[in-house]
């Protein structure tokens, strides 16, 4: 059962120092410059399985700093209720061990699914664990087999070393191990593709359409194949036209589903800024900023999710793959019939229709019915300011939610727009983004819920 995010309870205290003794060396590397990260300086891995000793755990203040600061928190405790604070204090034992903040990246719900499950808590607590000890020196790229009897995959890239894709931390010795700070919580694979969509919480509505678009054998197959998989608020965030839309249309969604689906495995670190191109057959544009990957603009949340034939990337959107151009794409997508009428109005078909690149703060039809019907009928009786009104939601250039900055940017109508975030919304002059990067071939479209309206 996972303990409270805060500290272990009192009755628990005892045994977890045994256990964040060892933890504790790791959190006093947290702030080690000279050990930030574990380099290619080192020789081939050895991974040894001698016999458990009982030698103590060393003891010291840095076990008070580990209790008071809450670095393993959420690891000790949880090591204490699955009954492991004993086997720990054997070895040696390599772990990778994942803070408190890296217990805090995972859903909630992924969280509370596991709670009451003992024997699943104990699993991913010892796939964290090494038999043997590895210091950075003998860190290689190659398989280890963790004390769950899983595997896990070490690669190396640009003189870092990763574990099954997730940058393996700062290194400190222990007397019974080595303990290497993790960034990210490592989950082992629960099954193929589908097993894991089906059984972690939070993807019930993927997990239906892709039954709906009879996709369930092609994802339980060999592949392997990389997902970005929409968790279930990503499809709630979407309007209910636009769902309608893709659900009532089988091949449509097929279209929609494949579009987040890559041939092969890769995980985080492997994945490359540039394109790389979907099942589809349609590209996806990766960009990675301050440690955070996008992906065509949408930030991936939980990263590296195993399974037995390919990986999972939690999105925090849908990837909705473009359907044509920007006109082609707000004549096709429904809640846009206002816009589009209003577009063929002020002679602008053959402009958004151009190369480009185009981005497009494209309003709904609610928005438009939401304006003061003086305001809207004095637009719409003036061509030029019909124009100007209209251009005012369009930037030269393709610019993703990622790329845009805050501060103020340059319509084509040559007035500039404010653009703010807060919390992960982004939002221009004041109006959150509802859906963003909603891809077209010759731009992106991010959809608002108002209709912006310049001072003059």
């Amino acid at each position: 059962m996972f303990v409270n995010r805060q500290s272990p309870p009192h009755r628990s205290i005892r045994r977890a120092v045994a256990l964040l003794s060892l933890f504790a060396f790791a959190a006093a590397a947290c702030s080690d410059d000279k050990n930030d990260a574990v380099t290619t300086s080192s020789a081939a891995a050895t991974q040894e399985t001698t016999a458990t000793t009982e030698t103590p755990l060393p003891m010291g203040d840095l076990v008070a700093t580990a209790l008071t600061g809450h670095v393993f928190t959420q690891l000790a405790g949880m090591a204490v209720n699955a009954g492991l604070v004993e086997t720990l204090r054997g070895g040696p034992f390599t772990v990778f061990a994942p803070t408190d903040a890296a217990f805090g990246k995972l859903p909630l719900d992924v969280l509370h699914a596991v709670e009451d499950n003992a024997e699943m808590v104990k699993s991913v607590l010892l796939h964290h664990v090494v038999p043997g000890t590895i210091t950075p020196e003998q860190m290689a790229a190659g398989e280890l087999t963790s004390a769950a009897g899983t595997t896990l995959t070490v690669t190396e890239s640009d003189g870092m070393f990763y574990i099954d894709g997730n940058a393996i931390g700062a290194g400190v010795e222990a007397t019974n191990g080595y303990v290497y700070v993790m960034g990210d919580v490592l989950v082992p694979a629960l099954g193929d593709i589908i097993d894991v969509a089906t059984t972690l919480p939070g993807f019930e509505t993927l997990a239906a359409l892709v039954t709906q678009a009879d996709l369930i054998d092609t994802l339980k197959g060999e592949g392997p194949f990389t997902v970005f998989a929409p968790a279930d608020p990503a499809f709630a965030a979407l309007p209910a036209a636009i769902v309608d839309t893709v659900t009532g249309d089988d091949a449509l969604l097929a279209t929609v589903l494949t579009h987040h689906v890559i041939a092969g495995k890769y995980n985080l670190d492997q994945l490359p800024e540039g394109t790389i191109t979907t099942v589809a057959g349609d590209d996806l544009t990766i960009t990675k900023i301050d440690g955070v990957t996008y992906i065509d603009g949408n930030a991936v949340t939980v990263q590296n999710v195993q399974a037995t034939n390919g990986v999972i990337h939690v999105m925090s959107n849908v990837l909705v793959p473009a359907l044509g151009d920007i006109i082609d794409v707000a004549t096709t997508l429904p809640g846009f019939t206002t816009l589009a009428s209003l577009v063929t109005q002020a002679d602008l078909i053959d402009t958004l229709k151009g190369e480009g690149p185009f981005t497009v703060f494209a309003p709904v039809d609610d928005a438009f019915d939401a304006l003061d019907p003086a305001t809207l009928n004095a637009v719409l009786a003036d061509p030029e300011l019909l124009a100007t009104v209209l251009t005012y939601h369009v930037i030269a250039g393709k610019l993703t939610t990622d790329q845009l900055v805050e501060g103020t940017i340059t319509t084509v109508a040559g007035v500039d727009l404010t653009v703010t975030k807060v919390d992960g919304v982004t939002y221009i002059d004041g109006n959150p983004i509802l859906v963003q990067n909603v891809q077209a071939t010759n731009g992106v479209i991010h959809v608002l819920g108002a209709v912006l309206v310049p001072e003059s």
